[in-house]
């Protein structure tokens, strides 16, 4: 593996770690909601879209599929689009509608009011930008829109509508009276998943390299 691959995956690795611990300092500070953490996917997908357009803008030489791949990231602007659209309309407004708290808090998130979520989309950026000048390898299908960052988009948002449906209901039994813990168990699983799928995608995207280094 050359030098310039091993400093994008330290990146890739060290951007992963930093997002698990700002969000769990985060939830700590009772600065989390689903529409924080999902927004926060989203963005990190609008980071990876945008930063390869401009691969396909300026360091189109090392694209074989070149059209195939521009056509693979418009596709993804147009998803990313659609989602910004029902996450800010289901998450940020309708599933908080009657704790204003939380809709305002939302809303700080959204124009970048948030310290904690700030710093991780600059932990994201920082990613991004030192693979855009050490990584090389462009290969069309890593970020199409059923890739490991977009399902976990996709599994965020169906996790977030069921998790909301529970926690808003009144539980007459006392095994499920866990609204003192309301904030970390819907919070958790979506960083699970987030770092899980993370590593699959790191791991996957580097081995493929290996390979076709060795061809």
């Amino acid at each position: 593996m050359s030098l310039g691959l091993k400093k994008s995956r330290i990146a890739e690795i060290l951007s992963l770690i930093v997002l698990s611990i700002i969000t769990i300092i985060a939830i700590v500070n009772k600065q989390v909601s689903v529409f924080y953490i999902i927004y926060l996917f989203w963005f990190d997908e609008l980071l990876k879209t945008i930063f390869d357009f401009l691969k396909s803008r300026f360091q189109n030489k090392n694209i074989i599929h070149l059209q195939r791949y521009k056509g693979l990231v418009k596709s993804r602007f147009f998803m990313l689009g659609i989602y910004l659209i029902f996450i800010l309309v289901c998450f940020g407004i309708l599933l908080d509608w009657n704790d204003s708290d939380i809709v305002i808090g939302n809303f700080e998130v959204f124009f970048f009011k948030n310290l904690w979520f700030n710093i991780s989309v600059l932990g994201f950026l920082g990613r991004e930008i030192v693979q855009y000048y050490y990584d090389d390898t462009i290969q069309p299908s890593a970020h199409n829109i059923v890739s490991k960052g977009m399902l976990t988009l996709h599994l965020s948002i169906i996790l977030g509508v069921l998790l909301w449906f529970f926690f808003s209901k009144n539980w007459d039994n006392d095994i499920f009276n866990l609204s003192a813990y309301n904030s970390t168990l819907a919070i958790l699983p979506f960083v699970i998943i987030k770092f899980v799928f993370e590593i699959m995608e790191i791991n996957d995207r580097h081995k493929s390299v290996n390979t076709s280094s060795k061809l």
